[in-house]
């Protein structure tokens, strides 16, 4: 029986929470970087669930995918599941500026797991993560969003947080914890 689940991501630290996640557990986590399309939703577990679903049936094996958004509540939500574009349209500069009259600086992440197998529908997995704005947008490398959200327990921007710290975050996150019981009770199902 083979246990390999392929994680499609092009995201290293995705593929290094997952694999945190799945040590010392018969699962084993390979990454594949493959481009799968994006359609256009204001729900991230449909997008993760269209890619999952058009990746498991282009390699025919099983795999897990996974998206966000991230929605600043005092922009009623903006940008949500378009995290990837506003990353590209704005600075962490233009985030700061967006909410600088605003008293509520909450971020909410709403994260998706979709795994699917060849044969069958995808399912879902979600959680969330809550943060806040921060005031100044951080120098360190990364992407506009990583710059200004400030992940609840920390005091700085995931940019300004080391690695490991963020991969230990994320991996006793909801979405993987849920996901990870689910495989441990089904593995004869990969």
């Amino acid at each position: 029986m083979d246990n390999t689940l392929i994680y499609v991501t092009g995201n290293s630290v995705k593929f290094d929470v997952a694999r945190k996640t799945f040590a010392n557990t018969e699962i084993n986590v390979m990454q594949m970087k493959m481009d799968t399309p994006e359609i256009q939703s204001k729900s991230v577990q449909e997008v993760a669930m269209y890619s999952a679903r058009w990746a498991s049936k282009e390699i025919n094996k099983p795999v897990i995918v996974t998206d966000c958004g991230f929605y600043i509540e005092a922009l009623n939500g903006f940008p949500g599941p378009f995290i990837k574009y506003a990353n590209e349209w704005f600075s962490a500069d233009d985030f700061v500026n967006l909410v600088k009259d605003k008293n509520d600086r909450t971020i909410i992440i709403q994260d998706c797991l979709a795994y699917c197998h060849p044969e069958l529908d995808p399912m879902v997995f979600t959680g969330t993560y809550r943060g806040r704005l921060a005031n100044v947008a951080s120098y360190n490398p990364g992407t506009s969003i990583e710059k200004v959200f400030i992940p609840e327990g920390f005091d700085v921007p995931i940019s300004d947080i080391p690695e490991e710290a963020m991969i230990s975050y994320w991996s006793n996150g909801e979405i993987m914890s849920k996901f990870k019981k689910y495989i441990l009770e089904n593995i004869r199902g990969l």
